[in-house]
Parts: C-alpha cells; structure tokens; sequence
C-alpha cells in the first residue's frame, strides 16, 4: 500500500479507511511518520498535538482497545482536504487513560478534517470524538445527563485518575 494518497478522488476518499486499516488492524504507529509531514498537527476537541503526542494517543488506545475497528463514511474530498465521519468498535480490555480495564464494548463516533501538501502528506488535521458517550459506555459517566448524574461522573473521574 502507498503510504500518501494519490491524485485520484476515489483513493482520497478510501485513504482513511486504509489508514485505519494499517495503524489499527495492523497495529504500525511507524506508518503515521509516512504519512504525516514533520510538522503536522493536530487539534483534537480543543487540544494541539504535535506528531509525538499523536503518535502516543493511538499507542494508548490500541493498548486499551487492541480490537479496535474503525470504519469511514461519508469521506469528502475537496482538492487536498479530506473530510468525513468514522465509527469506531471494541473492547476495553487494557488500561486506557489511567482507566482500568472495564471489558466492555463501545461504540464511538468522530469527525475529522484533514489537509495534505503537495506531497501529499497530511499538514493539519482536526478533530472531534465523542468522549463523553465513551465514557458512558465505560460506566464511567451516567447514561442519564442529569446535575446528580454530572457529579457521579466527577466523582467517578477523580477516582479513576483522569
């Protein structure tokens, strides 16, 4: 598999999907370095990431969740920006952002918006994942959004270190 996009709008379009398919059901965090310029970043809901803390945000989510499968759709292209929906499945079976092991199964949506260079490469991407309904899912947080169910969710945050 080539490690950038081609020209063509169809393989812009199945490039994050392949993307996923090598990180993920491969496990290779060394294919973000193919694919990322140097001096890529990330915003991800609200926070800067620099290819480094990119690169260990998805170690600690495959440690957490090594089933994971992400599938895309709908991807827009639009000239060298790459923008679409993922759903992603799997299992809490490993420690995940100081979380214990919960064994259970979620499903998480995001959005995402990526730019690539001339080259290719992605520059810039944005991003935001549903964390919440994650930590939900987790029995971390309610399931009811209540001001009891928020503080439960506090209570339980603090207890679990994140």
């Amino acid at each position: 598999m080539s490690s950038t996009p081609t020209d063509t709008t169809e393989d812009r379009r199945r490039w994050p999907q392949q993307w996923a398919d090598e990180v993920h059901g491969k496990q290779n965090l060394d294919f973000i370095d193919e694919c990322h310029a140097p001096n890529w970043v990330g915003h991800f809901d609200g926070e800067d990431l620099t290819n480094t803390e990119y690169k260990e945000m998805q170690r600690q989510l495959l440690g957490g969740f090594p089933d994971a499968e992400f599938v895309f759709g709908p991807v827009i292209v639009e000239e060298n920006t790459v923008a679409g929906h993922w759903v992603m499945t799997g299992t809490h079976t490993g420690e995940f952002a100081g979380l214990e092991p919960t064994g259970r199964s979620v499903h998480v949506t995001g959005t995402f918006v990526t730019h690539y260079d001339e080259n290719g490469r992605a520059v810039e991407t944005w991003e935001n994942i549903d964390q919440f309904s994650m930590l939900q899912q987790l029995g971390i947080a309610p399931e009811d959004f209540t001001m009891g169910g928020m503080l439960r969710t506090l209570v339980n945050l603090v207890k679990s270190g994140l």
